[in-house]
């Protein structure tokens, strides 16, 4: 995570808390995309507290850490799983794992909030919707463009304020950089 191809940038937003400090604990595991950093970055502006990080690569996690020196490193995601303080688990899993680690955390009584894509496969779509339907948890995706890029939230209070009449679709187009070499197989 810590390398000049962007996986170190964590944007941030405006803070606007609507809990209070030990209100709403979460964990952070799977530091396979550094878009961990921003949806980090959303939850603690949100008031949230940060108490756990895991990822069975000690350098993501010390990476991470530099940026979120707070969290303490769990031995394990059951460790995580297993604290009953723990609200929500966020994660940047490879996309083929994401769902499957979803549904792990949603049955360990926890919600789950991911990177986007959350699904590779329609399957994957239909499991997750049975073990939410099953366990009453939430399952969020972390759709970053929409959230912390600073143009994106303009346009969409200036279409809040009816300032650029009905607004019919709205498309990204931005550039992604590839980095094949640094990404999982």
């Amino acid at each position: 995570m810590a390398n000049n191809d962007g996986m170190n940038h964590a944007p941030k937003g405006k803070v606007n808390r609507v809990v209070k400090e030990g209100e709403f604990n979460f964990a952070v595991a799977a530091l396979d995309h550094g878009h961990i950093n921003g949806m980090t970055n959303g939850l603690l502006e949100a008031g949230a507290t940060l108490k756990w990080v895991y990822d069975p690569d000690a350098e993501k996690v010390a990476a991470y850490r530099e940026q979120f020196p707070q969290a303490q490193v769990a031995q394990s995601l059951e460790q995580i799983l297993e604290d009953s303080d723990i609200h929500l688990v966020a994660a940047a899993a490879i996309p083929n794992k994401r769902s499957e680690l979803g549904n792990q955390v949603m049955k360990a009584g926890k919600d789950y909030f991911t990177d986007k894509t959350a699904f590779t496969t329609l399957d994957q779509l239909e499991e997750t919707k049975r073990v939410v339907a099953e366990t009453g948890q939430k399952f969020w995706i972390y759709f970053s463009e929409r959230l912390h890029v600073e143009g994106a939230v303009f346009a969409g209070q200036l279409i809040k304020d009816g300032a650029i009449g009905e607004v019919i679709q709205v498309t990204g187009f931005g550039p992604h950089r590839l980095v094949k070499e640094k990404r999982p197989d």
